[in-house]
């Protein structure tokens, strides 16, 4: 489990000076506020860390902090970091009924087939993902293997993280690197599909610790 640690870091400083600089300093029960963005169910609002995951690929652990508003509506968050730049990838579910609408019959198919570079065009924009989708996408990650974890690996036993849902991702981008379509195709069968938009960290007008947290 030491990877582990020193990817999320200990988790062993006291809440009662606990300050929060960093996205990734977020813990369970903790508020984080977005600016104002061009997707409306996530500007100028305020979310509460409800869960933490673990997304594995290989050696490596990313946590995906779930975020919940006033209203019980769930939005997914992570960390990346490209060329020494980090940045917020922001995801959001498509319902599995709502999977049909976003593509054509054979998109899917397409996709999946091995090799990048598969063009798909949005035949339409499910409800309330109007500002979460562009008109169309390239696929630039193939066959990704990854293993998803239910619960945050700093804390989380070796047991635990040995009871991994393995999945193949394929990941998909529009012209300007944006807005992503991810599909995650699971080994029991299962296909889940989350629209994703980049934004950068200083996008985050403010974090608060979680009130039961505070000396």
């Amino acid at each position: 489990m030491g990877f582990l640690k020193a990817l999320f870091g200990s988790g062993g400083a006291t809440a009662s000076v606990r300050k929060l600089s960093h996205p990734r300093d977020l813990r369970t029960g903790d508020i984080i506020k977005f600016g104002y963005l061009e997707q409306p169910d996530i500007s100028n609002t305020q979310f509460e860390v409800a869960q933490i995951n673990t997304y594995i690929y290989g050696d490596l652990c990313y946590p995906e902090l779930v975020l919940k508003d006033s209203s019980g509506n769930l939005i997914y968050m992570m960390v990346e970091e490209e060329d020494g730049d980090e940045y917020l990838e922001l995801s959001k579910k498509v319902a599995k009924g709502q999977i049909q609408d976003l593509f054509g019959p054979w998109d899917i198919g397409a996709i999946t087939q091995k090799g990048t570079g598969t063009k798909v065009k949005v035949a339409s924009k499910p409800e309330g993902f109007e500002e979460w989708l562009v008109d169309s996408y390239v696929e630039v990650d193939d066959n990704v293997k990854g293993a998803f974890v239910k619960g945050d690996a700093r804390y989380l036993s070796a047991e635990d993280v040995n009871r991994q849902e393995k999945f193949t991702s394929h990941i998909l981008e529009d012209s300007s690197e944006d807005y992503a379509i991810e599909i995650e195709i699971y080994s029991t069968g299962e296909t889940e599909v989350c629209a994703t938009i980049y934004h950068y960290i200083d996008e985050i007008e403010d974090m608060w610790p979680a009130k039961t947290n505070e000396a």
